[in-house]
């Protein structure tokens, strides 16, 4: 029987040291172009609502055609692709041999800063779009706190310093980053569509 946690996908060692300092300095380099979003958050007791988030986040995409930002852009498409692939090659040999990748389109690619006190609460990420699936890549881990959540804390999963990890965008994949409590949590984040 298929244990649900198996279309979770984690590959450690995705990034170097070096690869993900090079993104959390960017980040900080470009602190005038970071802004907060919002994503579609469950309440229990509550009907499902868009709500802001209180973290902060520097979208690549949205920015590709500012000076500096593609070549950033371009490495973070890069790694994505190679987690996609990845990704793909093993729901073929664990799920299903007729997952096929060609058609995935990475969206939205940003980087993201949660500081002590941040977080992002039990949300979706499918709406008005065509969410797939999503991806993140973990940048540090001198951090405490800022566990990735889903089926409302049920699995919990701490990621290492250049862990990439992907999973669906369904509905019955809620999910959430708990609260940092010491220490800032940075991380690339995207949406796989088709």
């Amino acid at each position: 029987m298929l244990d649900i946690r198996q279309l979770i996908y984690r590959k450690e060692k995705l990034l170097t040291q070096k690869q993900c300092s090079y993104f959390i300095d960017f980040f900080e380099k470009h602190l005038d172009k970071v802004g907060t979003e919002g994503s579609t958050k469950y309440i229990p007791g509550k009907e499902i609502k868009r709500e802001e988030d209180n973290f902060l986040c520097l979208n690549l995409s949205n920015l590709y055609d500012q000076p500096n930002f593609k070549e950033a852009a371009d490495i973070a498409f890069s790694l994505i692709t190679t987690m996609v692939l990845n990704y793909t090659q093993y729901l073929k040999l664990n799920i299903s041999p007729a997952i096929v990748s060609n058609h995935m389109e990475k969206t939205n690619i940003r980087i993201m800063r949660y500081e002590v006190g941040q977080e992002i609460r039990d949300h979706l990420d499918i709406g008005d779009t065509n969410n797939r699936a999503s991806c993140t890549i973990n940048l540090n881990s001198n951090y405490e706190g800022g566990e990735f959540s889903f089926f409302s804390g049920k699995h919990l999963l701490n990621l290492k310093e250049g862990e990439g990890m992907v999973f669906p965008a369904e509905q019955i994949w809620i999910h959430g980053v708990r609260s940092v409590t010491k220490g800032t949590r940075y991380s690339i984040n995207c949406f796989l569509s088709l």
